[in-house]
């Protein structure tokens, strides 16, 4: 396995366990003495080693660049209505809604738009997703995460924490220092108290401090599931970066019920790359 295969790799499965692991403790409270492994449980009852929508979004998004070297809208969203169909236990309202309304024949535009006038998107459903445009791009990262986001989270707020990790993803992809890639990081992103709630810039700070803060893969994720709340995202999206500049223990990723898809997914994602990176 090359650089780049390891930090995609380190990428997809870092969220994908940061998130099974966080989302035994999602809704929780604060609990400095929490055990973090791989239980399952939780508010969705989840088996042990399975994941949430964050990864199943994730996968998605990582899938339809795999299939058509972009992120391709439209395959995106066919293919998050067709997960949604499939079981929906851990998918947010703002996603279901939109699913929702393409199905009854909406535009996506005019999905998202009414979506964002009647419930509002500033939510963190888009920022879980998002680390794959910062493991295949290397020009126009924050530009192109800011569309992404708009596929299903028209706020502003929603796009700009987007960019912030896939531009942060994006240099640890590339072999920058933790140090390099923080000091890239605007600094409203870096401080202010740790909410762990659904809010985008709240998510993001979160995140941002959990991975700036541990010393190791697994430090990260203990580091998010102690703070409770949204464990979950918390612990995806650190555990994304992470993943890319540490690796994700082997324990820790035999334990996930998608580890083949994911190993899939990171072969097909790198040859993608590395065939377009040739042109």
């Amino acid at each position: 396995m090359n650089d780049l295969q390891a930090r995609i790799a380190g990428g997809l499965f870092g969220c994908a366990v940061g998130d099974a692991l966080g989302a035994s403790f999602e809704g929780s409270g604060w609990d400095e003495k929490r055990e973090i492994r791989m239980s399952g449980g939780g508010q969705f009852n989840l088996k042990i080693g399975e994941g949430t929508d964050d990864t199943l979004m994730m996968l998605a998004l990582a899938e339809t660049y795999c299939e058509t070297g972009n992120f391709d809208r439209t395959v995106f969203l066919q293919k998050v209505i067709l997960t949604l169909r499939e079981d929906d236990t851990t998918f947010g309202r703002t996603t279901k809604t939109l699913a929702s309304l393409l199905e009854q024949g909406c535009t996506p535009e005019a999905a998202v738009s009414a979506l964002h006038v009647a419930c509002g998107s500033r939510t963190n459903g888009s920022v879980m997703r998002t680390i794959p445009v910062g493991l295949v791009l290397t020009n126009d990262v924050e530009e192109t995460a800011r569309k992404v986001s708009a596929y299903t989270h028209y706020d502003t707020t929603a796009k700009d924490c987007c960019a912030v990790i896939s531009k942060a993803a994006a240099g640890l992809t590339a072999g920058k220092s933790k140090d390099e890639v923080l000091k890239e990081i605007p600094e409203y992103y870096l401080e202010g108290e740790l909410i762990p709630s659904i809010d985008p810039i709240e998510t993001t700070r979160c995140a941002l401090a959990c991975f700036r803060d541990g010393c190791g893969y697994t430090d990260v994720i203990r580091r998010a599931c102690v703070l409770g709340g949204d464990t979950d995202t918390i612990a995806c999206i650190a555990g994304g970066l992470a993943g890319i500049y540490y690796g994700v223990p082997e324990n820790l990723i035999d334990t996930l019920l998608l580890k083949k898809r994911i190993e899939n997914v990171a072969l097909k994602l790198t040859e993608r790359v590395e065939e377009q990176r040739r042109l």
